[in-house]
C-alpha cells in the first residue's frame, strides 16, 4: 500500500512538473546549451591566434630578424598592412584605442643601429676587458601598446613571446660580433713571430652557426600528465567542461524544487497533504525521486550534447569513459545532493522571491569555490581551503578522478560518499526544521 502512495506522490510531482513546459525545457536546455557555449568559448581561446598590429619604424635589420622570429610563433599573427596600406604608428594607436585590435607593437627609429651597436661595443668589454671602449648607447624601447579591457593573461602572453624574440635577437648579435673579434683576441695572445703565420677561416656566425638563423630545436619537450592511476590519456576541454558544468546546470533544480514546497505551503496543498492518511516521508521521497529523475534526464541531455553536439563544431566528442556503474555512481551522488539541498531551501524559505535569489546566487559562489568557474591552482592560498566546503567541488573532483585520471570506485567513494551525506544531512535538517516549526505552532 504504501509503495501504490508513494508511486502516487512521484506521479502527482512529475504532472506538476509537465504543466510548466517552458520551466521544463529551461531545465533541459539552458545547462545543455551552456556546456556547449563554454566549451567552445574555452576551447577557442586555448587555440585562437592573436593578431598583433606591427609598425617597423626602423626599417632596419634587428625589425627584419623580429619579423622572422614572430612568424615561428604559430599563435601570433603579425598585421602590418590593412586594405592595402601600410600602417603607421598613429593608425595603429588608434585601431588599439576603439577595441578593433587588441595589441600593436611599435619599432622606433634608430632601433638597429643602437642595437647593433651596443652588441659590438658589449663583446668588445667582454673580450678585451682592459681596453677603453664607448660607452654602449642607449637603445630605444620597443611600444606594446594594448587595449586595457585585455585581460592580463593575454598581455603575459604577448608580453612573453616579444621578450623571446628581443632575446634571440640579442644573443645573434652578440655572437656575430663576438666572432668578428675573435681573431683579434687570438692574436693578442699569441706571439709576435707566430702572429703573421697563423691564417684564420671566416668566422662568420651564418657560416659557422647557421642553427642561429634557422628554426631549430635541439633539446623536445613533450608534455606528460602525472598521476597517480597511472592513466596517460590526453585530456580536452570537453572532458574537463562537460562534467563540470553538467553538476552546476543540475543543481539549479534547487530553485523548481524549493519553489514547489513554498507553493504548496502557501496554497494550502501541503496542509491537506498532511491531513490524508499518507506520511510527510511518503510525500518527501515522492518529490525527491520526480525531481531526481528529471535531474537524470538533465544529466543524458547534457552528455548526448557533449558526445554528439559539440562535435558538429569540430571539437573532441565526450567521452563518458569505460566504467559506466561508476559514472552513474557520481551522477546519482551529485543529484542526491542538489535534491536535498532544495529541499532545506524549501522547508527555510518563506517566499519564492528569496529562493529565487539566495538558490542560484549560492549555486554560482558554490562553482566559483569548487574550481567550475575558477580553477583551483588559481585561487588565493587562504581560498583554497574553502573549496573543501563546496559540494560542487566534490562532484567535479569526483568526475575528473575518474574521467581524467583513470580513477577506480575507491578514488572516487570519498566524493561520492560526501555528496551523499551532503544531499541526506540536508533533508534531514529540513525535516527536523519542519517538525520543530510545527511544535512551537
Amino acid at each position: 500500500m504504501t509503495g501504490k502512495k508513494l508511486c502516487i506522490s512521484i506521479v502527482k510531482e512529475l504532472l506538476l512538473l509537465v504543466r510548466d513546459r517552458a520551466g521544463l525545457a529551461l531545465l533541459f536546455v539552458m545547462p545543455a546549451f551552456l556546456v556547449i557555449v563554454i566549451t567552445l568559448i574555452q576551447d577557442k581561446v586555448t587555440t585562437t591566434i592573436v593578431d598583433v598590429l606591427f609598425v617597423d619604424v626602423d626599417r632596419g635589420a634587428v625589425g627584419a630578424e623580429i619579423r622572422s622570429l614572430f612568424d615561428r610563433i604559430d599563435t601570433i599573427r603579425l598585421i602590418e598592412t590593412l586594405e592595402g596600406e601600410q600602417l603607421s604608428t598613429d593608425k595603429a594607436k588608434a585601431l588599439v584605442a576603439a577595441s578593433k585590435f587588441q595589441f600593436a607593437v611599435i619599432l622606433p627609429q634608430g632601433l638597429s643601429s643602437a642595437t647593433t651597436e651596443g652588441a659590438r661595443l658589449t663583446a668588445i668589454k667582454n673580450l678585451f676587458p682592459d681596453r677603453q671602449a664607448s660607452a654602449v648607447p642607449t637603445v630605444p624601447e620597443i611600444l606594446v601598446w594594448f587595449d586595457p579591457t585585455v585581460h592580463g593573461s593575454f598581455r603575459a602572453a604577448v608580453r612573453s613571446a616579444l621578450n623571446q624574440v628581443v632575446m634571440g635577437v640579442q644573443t645573434r648579435l652578440l655572437v656575430e660580433k663576438s666572432l668578428v673579434l675573435l681573431p683579434e683576441k687570438i692574436s693578442a695572445d699569441l706571439p709576435a713571430a707566430m702572429r703573421q703565420a697563423v691564417s684564420f677561416p671566416d668566422l662568420s656566425a651564418k657560416v659557422l652557426l647557421p642553427q642561429l638563423f634557422q628554426d631549430t630545436h635541439l633539446i623536445p619537450v613533450r608534455e606528460h600528465f602525472s598521476t597517480t592511476m597511472g592513466f596517460i590519456k590526453q585530456p580536452t576541454a570537453v572532458q574537463q567542461n562537460v562534467p563540470a558544468w553538467a553538476i552546476f546546470g543540475i543543481f539549479f533544480i534547487v530553485v523548481p524544487l524549493a519553489g514547489s514546497f513554498i507553493k504548496e505551503r502557501e496554497s494550502g496543498t501541503l496542509m491537506r497533504l498532511k491531513v490524508l492518511p499518507v506520511s510527510y516521508f511518503t510525500v518527501i521521497s515522492g518529490k525527491i525521486i520526480a525531481y531526481m529523475v528529471v535531474c537524470l534526464i538533465q544529466f543524458v541531455v547534457i552528455v548526448m550534447a557533449g558526445m554528439f553536439v559539440l562535435p558538429a563544431f569540430g571539437l573532441a566528442a565526450f567521452e563518458p569513459g569505460s566504467q559506466p556503474l561508476l559514472f552513474a555512481i557520481m551522477m546519482i551522488s551529485v543529484i542526491a545532493a542538489a535534491c536535498g539541498y532544495g529541499i532545506l531551501l524549501g522547508t527555510i524559505g518563506r517566499t519564492y522571491e528569496q529562493i529565487a535569489v539566495f538558490g542560484p546566487v549560492s549555486i554560482v559562489i558554490g562553482a566559483a569555490l569548487g574550481g567550475i568557474m575558477v580553477p583551483i591552482y588559481a585561487l588565493p592560498d587562504f581560498m583554497r581551503p574553502v573549496c573543501l566546503l563546496s559540494p560542487l567541488y566534490w562532484g567535479q573532483s569526483g568526475f575528473y578522478d575518474l574521467l581524467l585520471r583513470g580513477g577506480d570506485l575507491r578514488s572516487i567513494l570519498p566524493e561520492a560518499s560526501a555528496l551523499l551525506m551532503f544531499g541526506l544531512a540536508c533533508t534531514v535538517a529540513a525535516y527536523l526544521f519542519s517538525v520543530g516549526k510545527k511544535r512551537h505552532a
